[in-house]
């Protein structure tokens, strides 16, 4: 396994999902410690801080349990970093990058690269490790109480028609059907909203579920066209935000915690079919308006192994980017399909010799005669 494919079977493995493999209880992102006797009452109030989107976990009384998925396991199983790596190939197969086998079968770390000759931080160091925010130490709120919460603030956002957000749409030829059918919302007046929920919910629990930021106000000031990941029961309990002057990086937001299904699900209802599957909520919003039965994704990192089920029957039209990140991210996905058996094929395979063909740079919106 290269350095660039042990980054990327690292970024495709869910942290949560490896954890429970291990028997780690893991409930709202956190988790008790390894060395629970370091703890008071054996870290009854679990200590242990689990993000799923940035790969991370981080014990706040133990500085020295913290790192990324491969760590984890080291931990909480007492073995190397090379036990860990192989015990992750062969509890998630369908990820791992093809590779050199052992006599036994077990998988090992390829050639290309004497992994095993390093150490683990020297691995690690291609990148920074960043940690997640510290949970509060008591549940706050129950899950069904923030999923309401979430509901209350959809609802109080007023529909695009007439507003700036519409005109950033219809500039990408996105209109009316598809806001409506997608439930598109926006933010029309930020003060009003911003006192609104403050004297609705206290500051502690909208900071908690991720509407407010550190400075007490509402995060998506400068993202105000919200995109609700609507369930089988069109009932949204997770978003997206997009900026609307291009200026603004990033330009996309995601509501604090893990992506629960693909946006728009509904299309994943296990009859045989095709599928395309985009990265972002914009190029699925062109295909639905073109009639075209598609799922988005906010990136190739979100998408999760637990997803795979959902496409039982389909054939996936891959329809990332056309460019380098774009690239890897199909490379990535055809690998992952493809070992769970589901076939996949590229938008505009073929077709690099036509002039209607996607060209360097361009995403399945400009490719439709949208605009960013």
């Amino acid at each position: 396994m290269t350095d660039e494919e042990l980054k990327q079977f690292k970024a495709s493995l869910s942290i949560t999902a490896a954890a429970r493999s291990l028997g780690i209880d893991v409930v709202r992102g956190k988790c008790r410690c390894a060395f629970a006797s370091r703890h008071a009452h054996g870290d009854r109030t679990p200590s242990v801080s689990i993000s799923e989107e940035k790969g991370y976990f981080r014990c706040w009384v133990c500085d020295d349990v913290r790192g990324d998925v491969i760590s984890l396991v080291q931990k909480y199983k007492g073995c190397s970093f090379m036990e860990a790596l192989n015990y992750l190939r062969e509890t998630f197969p369908f990820l791992a990058p093809a590779g050199k086998s052992t006599s036994a079968g077990k998988p090992v770390v390829g050639t290309h690269h004497n992994v095993a000759a390093q150490a683990p931080q020297e691995i690690y160091a291609t990148e920074p490790m960043p940690m997640p925010e510290p949970a509060p130490a008591e549940e706050l709120v129950s899950e069904d109480e923030r999923k309401k919460i979430i509901l209350n603030f959809l609802k109080m956002l007023s529909p695009v028609d007439g507003t700036q957000a519409a005109a950033w749409l219809m500039g990408r030829r996105i209109f009316k059907p598809v806001w409506d059918k997608m439930l598109l919302r926006t933010i029309k007046d930020y003060g009003q909203l911003n006192n609104a929920l403050k004297d609705t919910y206290s500051m502690d629990v909208l900071q908690y579920v991720g509407l407010f930021n550190e400075k007490g106000n509402l995060k998506f000031y400068k993202h105000p066209l919200i995109f609700p990941y609507l369930d089988t029961q069109r009932r949204a309990f997770y978003f997206q935000s997009r900026a609307l002057e291009s200026s603004v990086v990033p330009k996309e937001m995601n509501l604090r915690g893990t992506v629960p299904y693909p946006y728009n699900m509904s299309a994943l209802d296990e009859k045989p079919g095709w599928i395309y599957l985009c990265e972002g909520v914009v190029d699925t919003l062109t295909f639905l308006g073109r009639k075209i039965e598609a799922v988005g994704i906010p990136g190739v990192r979100s998408f999760k192994v637990e997803w795979l089920p959902l496409f039982k029957n389909k054939n996936v039209v891959l329809c990332m980017d056309k460019d380098n990140a774009g690239r890897e991210a199909t490379k990535y996905l055809q690998e992952v399909f493809g070992n769970a058996g589901i076939r996949t094929i590229v938008l505009g395979e073929g077709t690099e010799h036509l002039d209607s063909s996607i060209k360097e740079g361009e995403d399945v919106n400009d490719w439709f005669g949208g605009k960013h």
